[in-house]
Parts: C-alpha cells; structure tokens; sequence
C-alpha cells in the first residue's frame, strides 16, 4: 500500500476522532456542568485539555532524560 492510498484513510480516520472527541467533551462538560456547577466544569474540562495537550511532549522529554541518565551511567569513568 502506498502513502498516496493511505493517506486519504489516515485523514477520514483522523476526523472521525476529532468528531467523537468534540462529542465526548461537549458531552462530559454538559453534565459535569448539571453536577458540580459551571465554574468547577469549566475548570475541569480546561485541566483535561491542557493535560492532553501537554502530556506527549513532556512524556517525551522524561523518556530522553531518562535515556540519557542510564547512557551517562553506562559510559566508563562516570
């Protein structure tokens, strides 16, 4: 399979789950909102955005200091 065949099945797949994530947020912050009260679902739904978005980069940066901890530990005379 080429990438010229693949890449329309990436693109309908990738808007299939920004939909069902647009749905779910609206929805959990629909009735985090009945709930807890609007203030306390905003800042909720905030914390959840931000944690998605923040988390893969810094996963990324604890994995490459940690690689590069256990190299400078490997390396002789350290």
């Amino acid at each position: 399979m080429t990438t010229k065949t693949r890449q329309p099945h990436q693109d309908r797949d990738q808007g299939v789950a920004l939909a069902l994530a647009a749905l779910l947020l609206t929805g959990t912050a629909l009735l985090a909102s009945c709930w807890v009260g609007p203030l306390t679902a905003f800042t909720v739904v905030a914390v959840l955005i931000v944690a998605a978005y923040v988390a893969p980069g810094l996963a990324r940066r604890l994995a490459i200091r940690r690689a590069v901890r256990e190299l400078l530990r490997s390396l002789p005379g350290a």
